[in-house]
């Protein structure tokens, strides 16, 4: 089944589901809060979910740490998610914060959640409006009881053994784009950038994921990371749309926010 759903089908079912906005705003000097963004035009009956503070842990030591139980529980019933609530995530940029919620959905046992593809612009290029203003709420609050799953994210003792002992059963790889992989990698990790498969309007590349999703026929656990494990889980997406069960894939929470943060773990460049 699909975690993917298109704007010819969101249309029909926008009073069907809880509705969520992404949106982060980058910068010069870094991503910040995109609630001004979501003010200024969202999709009808959204609410802005606060992928900063609401749904993630601020005190992970690290940029994005997955929440805790309680936050997850208490950020997803403040934007109305009940037990039998079907949620779609969309994004205005290029849909792995829509999907890294959708991950963080996924790892704690609430399984309809879908994300837009194409995001924000694939609404807008298909004519269809956009609303502005605050975030009214939702109705009610939701009831949703979250329940931890494992393998979802793998931390930093895990990594750095499958570094220094690395195996084809359980690749490391960076879903940054090429040219930031270049400039340091966790040493023995592969490249794949999760924007590679993407189609030019910013939807899934379903031939491209599949063919990418062959590439880990055999292995038994591939580990994605990125920088925060935005565009990690953004290839975690791509590559369960391209077939790759999603229980053979796993995400380095800390990514190289945590690696980096020791000057004394190593990194290669693609002058090493």
């Amino acid at each position: 089944m699909s975690s993917l759903v298109a704007v010819s089908w969101l249309a029909g079912h926008l009073e069907e589901v809880v509705l969520l906005d992404a949106s982060i705003r980058r910068t010069e000097t870094g991503y910040v809060s995109g609630l001004p963004e979501y003010e200024a035009g969202h999709l009808p009956g959204a609410r802005f979910a606060d992928v900063f503070e609401q749904f993630s842990d601020p005190e992970a030591g690290f940029a994005f740490g997955a929440p805790t139980k309680q936050q997850l529980e208490d950020a997803a019933r403040s934007v109305g998610i009940t037990g039998d609530t079907t949620v779609v995530v969309y994004d205005r940029l290029s849909g792995a914060w829509a999907a890294r919620l959708w991950w963080v959905f996924r790892s704690f046992g609430i399984e309809r959640v879908f994300v837009l593809d194409g995001g924000l612009s694939a609404w807008t290029a298909a004519g269809l409006e956009l609303v502005t203003g605050p975030d009214q709420g939702p109705g009610q609050p939701g009831d949703v009881t979250a329940v931890p799953q494992e393998g979802f994210f793998v931390g930093l003792s895990e990594v750095q053994a499958l570094s220094e002992n690395p195996s084809a059963d359980d690749p490391v790889v960076c879903a940054l784009r090429e040219s930031e992989y270049d400039k340091g990698y966790i040493p023995n990790s592969s490249s794949l950038p999760y924007p590679s498969l993407l189609a030019p309007d910013g939807t899934v590349d379903l031939d491209r994921a599949r063919r990418a999703a062959q590439g880990y026929d055999t292995a038994d656990q591939v580990v994605l990371y990125c920088g925060g494990a935005i565009n990690a889980a953004g290839l975690a997406l791509a590559l369960t749309e391209g077939g790759l069960p999603i229980g053979r894939i796993t995400l380095y929470d800390g990514s190289l926010s945590e690696w980096k943060s020791d000057p004394a773990r190593p990194l290669t460049t693609s002058q090493s």
